[in-house]
């Protein structure tokens, strides 16, 4: 995907310039998040300037907090993993997911720092990877797709992209240990959604659009960590499309591994 290689050469560069000359380092000694820069002025002489991005204390914070997780994702058919013979067409081959947080916070709900209260701002692409030889129509009342078997797609996929908020609640069972259970809901809201079809047929052909997709969704979700890896499982119990535009009872289901989430 061309979001997380431009991520991963972001985070690269900000290594290498971190690691070589020091210039940016993050000020945690003040109740504030600050970030200090450090540049030579005209005379070769090192100034300090400092960002304040944040609110920071011994039990609370609220700024800038990188999160990642990469999962994989299916349908889940009125309670059963896959789809039921209906939406035999909706079959997919493979689903990963991506989630992106940049803003974060925390509050630490007690003195031995145990119970944690979190949330995040970011966005989660789901994609899905069709089995079958469908083209779903932008632009229609309810979920319209045709089937063309004389055509041999090599990717055929749907992404949606939704602006998303988790609320977390964490608990360390052992005083002092990094290990970590979290419970949670989400929010999202559908920024869009894209297709993608690639064949030698008609070669690479994308399309975007709301493809009937629910424009709001709410899950639940469950993970547990050790320091800032973790593993995590989320049902939605929105449905997939919106609601009379597609299958009643299509939901997503995930497990995937995340980095800084908890």
């Amino acid at each position: 995907m061309k979001k997380l290689f431009i991520l991963c050469n972001i985070i690269a560069a900000s290594i290498c310039v971190n690691a070589q000359s020091k210039l940016i380092h993050k000020d945690t000694t003040n109740d504030d998040a600050l970030f200090s820069i450090n540049k030579p002025d005209s005379a070769n002489h090192t100034k300090s300037y400092s960002y304040k991005v944040g609110f920071k204390s011994d039990r609370a914070y609220f700024g800038v907090q990188p999160a990642l997780g990469f999962g994989w994702n299916r349908f889940m058919d009125n309670g059963h993993i896959g789809v039921s013979s209906s939406n035999a067409d909706l079959t997919l081959k493979k689903g990963p997911e991506f989630i992106l947080y940049v803003i974060g916070g925390y509050v630490k709900l007690d003195k031995h720092k145990q119970w944690q209260l979190s949330t995040s701002l970011g966005w989660d692409w789901n994609t899905y990877h069709f089995e079958k030889n469908i083209t779903l129509k932008k632009g229609q009342d309810q979920l319209t797709y045709t089937i063309d078997d004389s055509k041999n797609f090599s990717k055929n996929l749907l992404r949606s992209t939704y602006l998303t908020m988790p609320l977390t609640l964490t608990f360390k069972p052992v005083r002092g240990s990094d290990f970590s259970i979290a419970a949670g809901v989400e929010g999202g809201l559908l920024l869009g959604g894209k297709t993608k079809q690639i064949s030698k047929e008609d070669g690479k052909v994308k399309k975007t659009g709301t493809f009937n997709l629910n424009p709001t969704r709410a899950g639940l979700f469950f993970g547990i960590g050790y320091n800032d890896f973790g593993l995590y499982a989320k049902y939605y119990l929105s449905d997939v499309f919106a609601n009379g535009q597609g299958p009643k009872g299509l939901k997503t289901v995930a497990i995937g591994l995340s980095f800084g989430l908890f």
